[in-house]
């Protein structure tokens, strides 16, 4: 790797990429050819291949034997649980330099910014667009982008139409678009010259969710809404949800849209939001945001990592989901939504914490330091008072 520091500029002059980019130059190029590799590296990666191979040679050997069941010698099995069928994991991918492809795109690694939204368009998801078209390369500012020179990130804003426990009507998509057109905090993104850069898809449970094989066909058999293990089934005529001091009728939570209050929030659509970052980073590859990001510099450094990772939970050694980067149909993602089947559909960060620390798989999952996100975090929390982040924002 060769170090070339480009992009983002911390605090130094003008934050946009444009003109001399010297003075913003401070991370890694990926070059064609990489000379730095040593030899343990390239045996690692050649015992890995060899691993693989063996692994599936196996796999045929037991599946073609009467002996299949050797595979779960010495394990307990608790009474009446049907034993997991085999997922079949694609080979590992081969890293590919992004010099050496024929597109500045890789397909296998997207550059995708996935937010989700329920109900009326807002100045929150606004405010975060406008803040990926300022921070972010676009190239915007040029009077023709070449295709053949950089990847051109993208932001796709996922609508779900109406509340989070309605099932779209045959004209969602249609009505969608003139609701868009017609609010004054989503039409200006409409504008052809954000076409390919910008774009606004909606959201359907039913088809994001048969989209997923491991999911497929068994989800509608669960309970939708699940957080933390805590159900509220639309189905009955009211439900409890914990913590909260009153009963809600069913109505009163499947027509609400959008947040109102801190008590009365959309609950469904933040429960869905939880499931639905996963169906889109492994469906479709990229990053995952919470609607109430806002970029402070240019994500290129991030891009040239290509693992999955989401960031810390402020003091606590868990996972927050808030930043979710996951690779498309990964083995990592095959696992969560296994596990999270085999438990009614429960897609908290905090129970997704569990199912990795669980199957020691942490790994696999790299988690970012708080600070590098949601540097308030902490100090909100009545952490690290004596070292407050810059600016201090007291509320």
């Amino acid at each position: 790797m060769e170090v070339l520091r480009v992009g983002a500029g911390l605090d130094n002059g003008r934050r946009f990429r444009r003109g001399k980019l010297d003075d913003w130059k401070y991370i890694y190029l990926e070059r064609a050819e990489n000379n730095t590799i040593h030899s343990h590296a390239r045996r690692h990666a050649e015992d890995e291949e060899d691993l693989f191979a063996e692994v599936t040679a196996d796999r045929h050997h037991y599946a073609q034997s009467d002996n299949a069941s050797d595979l779960d010698s010495g394990l307990s099995r608790r009474r009446d649980v049907q034993t997991e069928q085999s997922i079949d994991l694609r080979p590992p991918d081969r890293y590919r330099p992004y010099a050496s492809l024929s597109h500045p795109c890789d397909p296998e690694n997207p550059r995708l910014f996935h937010m989700f939204w329920t109900g009326p368009f807002t100045d929150k998801p606004y405010l975060a667009i406008l803040s990926f078209l300022f921070t972010q390369n676009t190239g915007l500012h040029l009077k023709q982008w070449s295709e053949d020179t950089s990847c051109r990130p993208q932001f796709w804003m996922w609508i779900n139409p109406g509340p989070a426990a309605s099932v779209p009507n045959p004209n969602s998509e249609r009505d969608m678009v003139a609701q868009l057109r017609s609010n004054p905090w989503a039409a200006p993104f409409l504008h052809p010259r954000f076409r390919g850069i910008v774009e606004f898809k909606m959201w359907n449970t039913t088809e994001q969710m048969d989209g997923v094989p491991e999911l497929r066909d068994e989800w509608r058999s669960k309970d939708l809404f699940n957080s933390g293990g805590n159900v509220i089934n639309v189905d009955k005529k009211s439900v409890s949800t914990p913590g909260a001091k009153e009963t809600e009728t069913n109505s009163d939570l499947t027509k609400r849209t959008g947040s109102k209050s801190a008590s009365t929030y959309d609950r469904l659509s933040v429960i869905l939001s939880d499931l639905a970052r996963f169906i889109l980073c492994h469906r479709f590859g990229g990053i995952y945001l919470d609607a109430d990001t806002i970029f402070l510099r240019d994500w290129e450094e991030l891009w040239g990592w290509r693992g999955a990772f989401a960031y810390r939970w402020s003091r606590l050694p868990r996972y927050n989901t808030a930043v979710l980067k996951l690779n498309k149909n990964s083995a990592l993602g095959k696992f969560l939504f296994r596990t999270a089947l085999k438990n009614n559909l429960d897609f908290h960060p905090m129970t997704m914490s569990v199912y990795l620390r669980e199957a020691h798989l942490e790994g696999l999952l790299l988690m970012l330091s708080d600070a590098l996100f949601d540097s308030a975090w902490l100090n909100t929390e009545g952490y690290q008072l004596l070292r407050p982040p810059q600016p201090y924002f007291s509320r």
